[in-house]
């Protein structure tokens, strides 16, 4: 991921908490994610994430891209299904953009997010 982030300019925000319901996974047991992944390795790194969190980690951000009306999370899939699993409804996120910050920022506003 991080040779492709350097191919060509991105533009950053963050990291800023949000809400998670607006995180689009790419990865996971579901059969139309980018990247399946079989339920027991899924669950088992679930798991060992939830027990992590609730011993008090301090996780780090997650990483996502901005395009297509979503933030496309391309790093912390399995923190997200962890979040998810635990019932947490916020948590922190790195946004990135190929064209503009103003484009972040219009997605965060469509999203009900407003940015001071």
């Amino acid at each position: 991921m991080s040779e492709n982030l350097k191919k060509k300019k991105r533009y950053w925000l963050g990291p800023i908490e949000i809400d998670i319901k607006y995180l689009e996974r790419v990865v996971g047991p579901e059969e139309h994610l980018e990247y399946v992944e079989e339920i027991k390795w899924w669950n088992y790194n679930i798991d060992q994430i939830c027990s992590r969190l609730e011993s008090g980690w301090d996780m780090p951000p997650l990483i996502a891209e901005n395009g297509n009306g979503s933030f496309r999370l391309h790093d912390g899939n399995h923190r997200l299904g962890a979040l998810q699993k635990l019932n947490r409804e916020k948590y922190y996120l790195i946004i990135w953009d190929d064209h503009s910050y103003e484009d972040i920022i219009n997605h965060l506003k469509n999203c009900g997010i407003n940015m001071k």
